[in-house]
């Protein structure tokens, strides 16, 4: 896991250390609260030991801006809260207040996460940095160039829905890197960019490619290639559907785990939240649905007879 930075508010210009958060023993129950913001502090608090670490924060409605947080969020064993766009929900102050963070990460642009809520932290004494860009290609890119110090690894997931990338989070942040996003059929220009940048370059040799060739295709592999990483690494991690991907990603990344992290796979913010927090408890992240179990997930969870689950949201499927 490589150290990160913890920047101030840019006209400060000062760097903070990040600190390292242990998760708590995994142990058999549900992070759950009244709604997505109360979840997202659920399993915040499941964490030990990690006050005044830094905390990143997405917008609660919508998913673009959010997919790159859990990974960054992930790789320095920190915590992912929600907000809404226009005011701070009063569960994630209370939270922020519990853990007094050296500095606030807002992930995405001021259509995701509005001015109100950047001042109303300042005002409350938080020293804040944005992190966005000129769209979720973008955001992404300048996570991975700002937080991520040389990743030797980058996780590539389709820009156009959310299940691959927050199931890849966990596994990314395990081993420190960056989740890139990417149109099925091509490679945004912020990503060509970075990858490319003469400043600050993201120069991988390794790409772990999630989900199958409709979601990332060949055609994106062999455009990253003619940017000069002929000699990297390109690893697909599929499965027939969403949930059978999460079990590959978990299988490829936590092969011998005996906790598991559930997460519902079909709306973002439970896994939004899940994600740095199975990387912390070094489990993988396996989606499933709010009744029942799906067969990729269960023949998963027969297999490893998981001895600890933490289900984050949704009830308990059958």
């Amino acid at each position: 896991m490589h150290h990160r930075r913890l920047l101030t508010a840019l006209a400060a210009a000062t760097v903070l250390a990040l600190a390292a958060a242990p998760a708590a023993q995994a142990a058999d129950g549900r992070l759950a609260g009244a709604d997505r913001y109360e979840t997202a502090v659920a399993v915040s608090r499941a964490f030990e030991g990690s006050r005044y670490a830094p905390v990143f924060l997405a917008t609660g409605e919508n998913f673009p801006d959010a997919l790159a947080a859990a990974a960054a969020a992930g790789a320095d064993q920190s915590r992912v809260l929600l907000t809404g766009r226009y005011a701070l929900p009063q569960s994630t102050l209370d939270e922020l207040a519990a853990r007094q963070p050296f500095g606030v990460y807002i992930v995405g642009g001021t259509p995701s996460v509005s001015t109100e809520v950047e001042t109303a932290l300042e005002r409350l004494g938080y020293s804040v940095l944005r992190l966005d860009g000129e769209d979720r290609y973008d955001t992404s890119a300048v996570v991975a160039q700002i937080l991520f110090d040389d990743p030797d690894t980058v996780f590539l997931a389709t820009g156009e829905n959310f299940p691959d990338a927050l199931s890849g989070a966990a596994a990314a942040g395990s081993v420190g890197a960056p989740v890139l996003l990417v149109r099925p059929d091509g490679l945004p220009d912020p990503i060509r960019s970075a990858l490319t940048d003469d400043f600050l370059p993201l120069e991988p040799s390794r790409f772990i490619v999630l989900g199958d060739e409709r979601a990332v295709s060949n055609v994106v592999l062999d455009q990253i290639r003619a940017l000069g990483f002929q000699g990297a690494t390109f690893e697909r991690l599929a499965g027939a559907d969403r949930y059978a991907t999460s079990v590959a990603v978990g299988r490829r990344f936590f092969p011998t785990s005996t906790h598991v992290v559930l997460a519902v796979g079909d709306d973002f913010p439970d896994a939004l939240a899940a994600g740095p927090f199975a990387a912390a408890t070094g489990a993988p992240l396996l989606l499933t649905q709010r009744t029942t179990t799906p067969a990729a997930t269960q023949v998963e969870l027969d297999r490893r007879q998981p001895s600890d689950r933490f289900f984050v949201g949704a009830a308990q499927p059958n």
